[in-house]
This record gives structure tokens, sequence and C-alpha cells, in this order.
């Protein structure tokens, strides 16, 4: 992760726990994120699970990746369309 942003840093603190820890905390947060309906859970858990895991998994790196550039694109259309209001 290159950005200076809150997920870089949250990447970069995470790293030093146990491979263990992280892969589980980063299945829980992917399930909690899945079901992201119910309260206390939310759909912001699935991309930090992401996050937790490209440390240790490839696939999980280019998720979120994809997500990120998605979710960048949409952000960007919205702005874009807010202007030629």
């Amino acid at each position: 992760m290159d950005k200076n942003t809150s997920i870089a840093r949250i990447h970069e603190r995470i790293q030093s726990f146990p491979a263990v820890f992280r892969i589980a905390i980063g299945i829980a947060f992917l399930i909690g994120g899945i079901l992201g309906m119910f309260p206390i859970l939310g759909f912001w858990m699935f991309p930090l699970g992401l996050v937790i895991l490209s440390i240790d998994f490839p696939w999980a790196k280019r998720a979120y990746r994809y997500l990120e550039n998605k979710i960048g694109r949409f952000a960007k259309a919205r702005r874009k369309a807010g202007e030629k209001r």
C-alpha cells in the first residue's frame, strides 16, 4: 500500500500480529461485511477484511484493488454528475 491513508496505516499496523490472528480477524470481518444488513455489522467490514487478508493472500490484494478502483470510478462519476446540475 503506497497511499498515506487510514487504510494504509491499518495495513501497516496489522502486519505486526501473528498470521493466524490476522487470518481469523480478516475472515471475521468478511463474514461481518456479508451480513451487513444487521445492526452493528456493516458493509464497511468487507473491505477492511480484504485489507487485512491482503497481507497474507494475493487473491485478497487483487480483490481489494478491484473494489477500490470500482468505488473510485463510481465516486468520480457521481461528482461529475453533481457538477452538471
